[in-house]
């Protein structure tokens, strides 16, 4: 109470001021006619000012929730598309076949580009069901690599730009595949090897993958030949592809999750033996 008093004796006249600037105020505009029309247009105006900061602040807020439902939506879209590469040509009626793959959508939380064996960090691990020997694909536009290993929360990945990666791919309306390795230090050009010299090819062909593995469906886009050559003394064509995905840009990223790769690979651990 001392402390109010106090605050009264100091702050008294100030106080005393405001509030009959406020009584005063209240009695032009309540008054006047003109003076309200004038407040009242204002107050709408700054109103709607602040209604619109207020609805910007909360699509933002908002930016990472629609961000994660529009990666659901279009990996429910590319395995639509890799059910009907399995499938037929025709779209497929969707309780007819089973799709043995499923896309884990991710973000890309760190990577490199300029070393000799580059990576990525996904900020998605093995609470979401990433695990090592998963490929790893852009949206549209290609590979991107193999999970190497994972964490709970977090998956590092070996890129296509590694020495030590090799992917089966295939040539498009071509029945031969071979191994996709990066030889180059050029993150746009890879070399396709072990494509047997009889395969009739041309510049300009698609390169896909082969499905030759657990970790990557048929059909996924890789590149196009931009060159090949027969080396004297070899069986196999020595082809250049040009990368479609630039991975030296990449922000998303969808983990291809193949619900019978542990059983196709104990199957063949087995026959090995």
């Amino acid at each position: 109470m001392y402390n109010v008093i106090q605050l009264f004796a100091k702050f008294g006249a100030h106080i005393l001021f405001v509030v009959l600037e406020i009584i005063c105020f209240y009695l032009i505009i309540n008054y006047n006619q003109s003076q309200k029309e004038i407040f009242l247009n204002s107050s709408n105006i700054y109103a709607a000012k602040i209604g619109e900061q207020r609805a910007v602040l909360t699509n933002f807020a908002n930016l990472k929730r629609v961000n994660d439902s529009l990666m659901r939506e279009n990996a429910t879209l590319i395995e639509n598309l890799i059910l009907i590469e399995y499938a037929s040509d025709n779209i497929p009626d969707p309780d007819s076949i089973y799709n043995p793959y499923s896309l884990i959508p991710a973000t890309i939380c760190n990577s490199t580009i300029n070393l000799r064996n580059n990576h990525i960090t996904l900020c998605k691990g093995s609470r979401e069901g990433i695990k090592r020997d998963m490929g790893v694909i852009s949206s549209s536009k290609g590979i991107i690599g193999i999970v190497r290993n994972s964490s709970p929360n977090f998956a590092h990945v070996m890129t296509l730009l590694n020495s030590q990666i090799k992917v089966s791919c295939g040539i498009k309306s071509r029945k031969g595949h071979g191994s996709l390795v990066w030889k180059d230090t050029d993150p746009l050009r890879m070399t396709l090897e072990s494509v047997p010299k009889h395969e009739v090819i041309a510049v300009g062909d698609t390169v896909i993958t082969s499905g030759y593995s657990t970790m990557f469906p048929r059909g996924i886009l890789v590149g196009k030949i931009e060159k090949f050559q027969m080396i004297p003394g070899n069986n196999n064509y020595n082809i250049t592809v040009k990368l479609f995905n630039d991975l030296t840009s990449l922000k998303y990223a969808y983990v291809v999750q193949n619900r019978y790769g542990s059983e196709q690979l104990g199957l063949e651990k087995e026959v090995a033996q």
